[in-house]
């Protein structure tokens, strides 16, 4: 798919915008173009709704590697008024329309949560692989032991597994895969009510109920001894007798490793868990199942954790995974007037090595340091998610479980840990604003494999992986809902504030179709949605993987490009579940 920009275009996002969030519009033009003014009109030819957002000339600028149009940037937040507009620009004398937008209240979430809790529905577990999945062998064992694992949800459009994680041989690429969705969708419901207070609808119990649907699986899928299975995998095959438990290798190579550590999905599982013994209703098992599986899983990594790692090294990983477990568990067991002291001190513990691990890099913008061998912390599908653990133990501590904080967890170390979040986030920000980068498109610190460290708009393809790599619309929602938790603490001044909503805002609306390809990544929504196989077809409500890198030039951009070589179309059109997950919170909670 080429990028747009041959020719003057304006583009917007295609869900509309939140009538009290940020908003922007971008005319991509060739390099050399002026740009005269920028015009938000009533799409009903109202010009009484006329807002001139950018009444001046402007120049748009190239983004470095980027050998698509230059881009001009235009903010019209001020437009808070309910209706259906166009952005009107004009270019070198030429006057350029967008297409139609709804600015409304509570405009994004009102489309995506039916969206994605319908998708969610879509990809549940059920008829023959659910039945064989009833009775699931292990890889390579012939004792004829099986394991009830029916239920959660299928990984991706042409994938019929069920990860809690897979990549578990990295240090840090493993993503949280059906845990991660089963606490998305039993936060969202939070999230939403506290962002959008005044915002009515029926889906909350659905929510809920899919996340409990997910929470019911966590449980079976659980061992005697206390760990969780990292997954059923088929080698691709989409053969039934080849769905067996098993930690995959590169190139769809099996394992007889299955033990999922803190970062493989088990601190997730644990999270996922003690949340659903919090909620007003129960799926499968009751609230004192949900809490005790919970409670059994984190004794039981606590003490093993590590011998579950390929390497046996913790990573950022664990200790962001395990801090959300412990988290979730005090205030699950603050809620159940039960002692939180383990939960807190095992929290502490983990926000501290969180802390610990802050590095700055020339410009003194905080990153983390990922592994043992002092690689950057980056991530493809969850680089918000250490903001998140730590600002939702802060919360944890304040909000429930602060009474019972009579161990090494305080007031105190909820600020500390706020104070990290904050500073990584501001890490964040500095890297996006330090080169023209008009849509706000999230640049991380990243170590390509052989390479050194440099800040990167999209993920390295050498990594250890030795494989993977794809769109990010899953890392962008992350750091998405994590700028627009961080915008509301007590320690975000005003200016950090306003800029935090601003990153949630691009990153959100790049998903909904404000990118340079002019492509909402969401089937069954806006404009030119990439299909990914006329076999594995997309569901509605799903997002798929979306841009990456150039094919053959990393700095460039690419989506779907023409010259990727056969078999390589999963990287930018396949559906994956943690990028709706991510992308839920992020709009439930943006403000």
């Amino acid at each position: 798919m080429e990028a747009v920009g041959s020719s003057p275009v304006v583009l917007v996002n295609h869900l509309g915008y939140d009538s009290a969030a940020p908003k922007a519009a971008i005319v991509a033009a060739p390099a050399g173009a002026v740009v005269e003014r920028l015009r938000i009109v009533s799409a009903q030819g109202d010009e009484r709704a006329t807002v001139d957002a950018f009444p001046t000339a402007s120049t748009p600028e190239q983004v470095p590697g980027w050998r698509s149009a230059a881009y001009a940037r235009f903010d019209f937040s001020e437009l808070t008024q309910q209706g259906s507009y166009r952005a009107v620009a004009t270019v070198d004398g030429v006057e350029v329309r967008s297409a139609p937008f709804v600015v409304a209240e509570h405009r994004i979430p009102s489309l995506v949560v039916s969206d994605v809790t319908a998708y969610f529905r879509s990809q549940r577990s059920s008829g023959e692989i659910d039945r064989k999945d009833a009775a699931a062998r292990f890889y390579g064992d012939d004792s004829g032991r099986t394991v009830d694992a029916r239920g959660g949800w299928l990984d991706a459009s042409g994938d019929y597994s069920k990860f809690l994680s897979h990549l578990t041989y990295t240090r840090m690429m493993s993503p949280q895969q059906i845990p991660l969705c089963a606490w998305a969708l039993l936060t969202a419901g939070r999230e939403l009510r506290e962002a959008h207070q005044a915002f009515e609808t029926s889906q909350y119990p659905r929510l809920r109920d899919e996340g409990l649907f997910g929470a019911d699986f966590l449980v079976r899928f659980q061992s005697d001894d206390g760990y969780f299975y990292t997954g059923i995998f088929d080698a691709l095959t989409k053969d039934l007798d080849e769905r067996v438990i098993n930690a995959p290798l590169q190139d769809s190579v099996r394992t007889q490793r299955w033990q999922a550590a803190y970062r493989h999905g088990g601190g997730l599982a644990i999270a996922a868990l003690a949340l659903a013994s919090t909620q007003d209703a129960s799926g499968d098992v009751d609230a004192d199942t949900y809490f005790a599986s919970a409670v059994r899983g984190f004794e039981h990594l606590e003490a093993h954790n590590a011998e579950y790692l390929f390497d046996g090294q913790e990573s950022a990983l664990d200790d962001y995974c395990a801090l959300l477990a412990a988290a979730e568990l005090a205030d699950a067991a603050a809620a159940r007037g039960a002692d939180a002291g383990a939960f807190l001190d095992a929290a502490a513990r983990r926000a501290d090595a969180l802390t610990a691990r802050v590095r700055r890099d020339g410009s003194g913008a905080a990153y983390l340091v990922g592994d043992v061998d002092g690689r950057p912390y980056f991530h493809a599908a969850e680089s918000g998610l250490p903001v998140v653990a730590l600002l939702r133990y802060a919360d944890v501590i304040e909000q429930r479980a602060g009474a019972a904080a009579t161990t090494t967890a305080t007031d105190a170390t909820a600020a500390a840990a706020r104070a990290t979040a904050i500073d990584l986030i501001r890490g964040t920000i500095a890297r996006v604003d330090a080169v023209p980068n008009p849509f706000g498109y999230l640049r991380q610190r990243v170590q390509p494999v052989g390479g050194e460290p440099r800040d990167a708009f999209f993920f390295p393809h050498e990594n250890e992986t030795g494989y993977w790599w794809q769109g990010e619309n899953a890392g962008i929602s992350s750091v998405a809902y994590a700028a627009s938790r961080a915008s509301i603490v007590p320690e975000c001044d005003d200016a950090t504030r306003e800029r935090l909503r601003r990153l949630a805002a691009d990153l959100t609306s790049w998903v909904g179709g404000l990118n340079p390809f002019d492509s909402c990544m969401i089937q069954g929504r806006g404009r030119n949605t990439v299909e990914y196989s006329g076999v594995y077809q997309n569901s509605p409500g799903g997002i798929v993987n979306g841009i990456t890198g150039g094919w053959t030039d990393e700095d460039d951009i690419a989506f779907l490009p023409a010259d990727a070589s056969d078999g390589n179309e999963w990287r930018w059109a396949e559906q994956w579940i943690p990028h709706s997950a991510w992308f839920l919170l992020a709009v439930c909670a943006q403000r």
